[in-house]
């Protein structure tokens, strides 16, 4: 952002206007920011809206379809359907969303003014027992995350001591998620892990709240070069995060880290293999990671510097992002795939 004179608490941050948390542009590139936030698709591939939940926050988000994490324990089978009917619960009863299946029901839901809810996993329940990924299916979930930072039945997390790629049973979990329809995202796994499954599945796999490593050369939670092109030679789909202390080591971390990650995967893989997963809340994030050890966050290399995100701090600042686009000269075209379209594409690709 980079318009103030000094750095702001976040508390002093947060009760600036809206509007003044977003970038200055021009008369005709704020009008043209406006209009194609609001016509658009808009898709984040990583939420967790339903943490201090408000409404019309979320509604200032300008979301057309946002894919909710079901945070759960590693492989508590039961805790992971409880949380799953928590969601679906929350969804229907509020009346400006809608549960979604498909990539017709997100088209559906910009026709109807709804803003659209799909479930993933965040890590993978499902134990030794491969057939409860037919289960998770049949109840909903369109995403699943192979592994979190650390090791399990399916493969290697990026907060591991080593990586030895994907187990046979993760290359079982991958072909029955290929056969079933559920999309594979690797964001927390390690690089041969995320390499194995890239190689191993016939659809095209996601990774859906990163950034690149080059940006970044300590955080482990970021995809190397190498793992990028080898997403997009395989036709699959990156997401940029928000998350703070992820995208950069600086005191001073904002949108503008963000719209640099997106820059770099573009040139690197294309502009049809770049979407957003912002993977943030309206509630701390700081705070909770310092709070929680349980991240274990040093092992991927993240440290806490900045205590926010300037300009997408949270996601009711989602605009912020197509008017950053905006300002660095992207097309209609190309923001247009990289806000919803290119996410639009794979999900009826892979799911239908």
């Amino acid at each position: 952002m980079g318009r103030w004179l000094r750095l702001l608490s976040r508390d002093e941050y947060l009760r600036l206007p809206l509007r003044e948390r977003f970038m200055k542009l021009s008369k005709n590139e704020d009008d043209r920011a406006t209009e194609l936030h609001e016509k658009l698709i808009v898709v984040d591939l990583h939420t967790h809206i339903t943490d201090e939940y408000d409404r019309q926050r979320v509604r200032n988000s300008g979301l057309t379809c946002m894919f909710e994490a079901v945070a759960v324990i590693p492989e508590i089978f039961d805790e992971s359907m409880k949380q799953l009917g928590s969601l679906y619960h929350f969804v229907q009863t509020q009346p400006d969303m809608r549960l979604g299946f498909c990539a017709e029901d997100i088209r559906r839901a910009k026709k109807d003014g709804k803003q659209l809810v799909m479930a993933q996993f965040e890590p993978q329940t499902i134990g030794l027992q491969l057939d409860r990924i037919d289960t998770l299916c049949g109840l909903g979930v369109r995403m699943m995350m192979l592994t979190f930072n650390s090791r399990n039945y399916v493969g290697d997390g990026c907060g591991e001591r080593t990586d030895s790629g994907l187990s046979y049973f993760g290359l079982d979990v991958v072909e029955r998620m290929n056969k079933v329809g559920v999309m594979i995202d690797l964001s927390h796994c390690g690089d041969k892990t995320t390499l194995d499954t890239i190689e191993a599945s016939k659809d095209p796999v996601l990774f859906n709240h990163t950034g690149a490593r080059s940006l970044h050369q300590k955080c482990k939670r970021l995809k190397t070069d190498e793992a990028m092109k080898a997403l997009a030679e395989k036709g699959g789909l990156m997401g940029i995060s928000g998350i703070p202390n992820q995208l950069s080591n600086e005191k001073r971390q904002g949108i503008q880290d963000l719209l640099n990650h997106v820059d770099y995967a573009v040139k690197l893989i294309g502009i049809d293999h770049v979407a957003i997963g912002l993977d943030i809340v309206f509630g701390d994030q700081v705070a909770s990671h310092r709070a929680n050890p349980a991240f274990a966050l040093k092992r991927t290399g993240v440290e806490l510097n900045a205590d926010y995100m300037e300009g997408i701090e949270n996601p009711e600042e989602w605009p912020n992002i197509t008017r950053g686009l905006v300002s660095r000269g992207y097309s209609d075209q190309e923001i247009e795939k990289i806000i919803g379209g290119n996410a639009l594409r794979i999900i009826e690709q892979v799911v239908g």
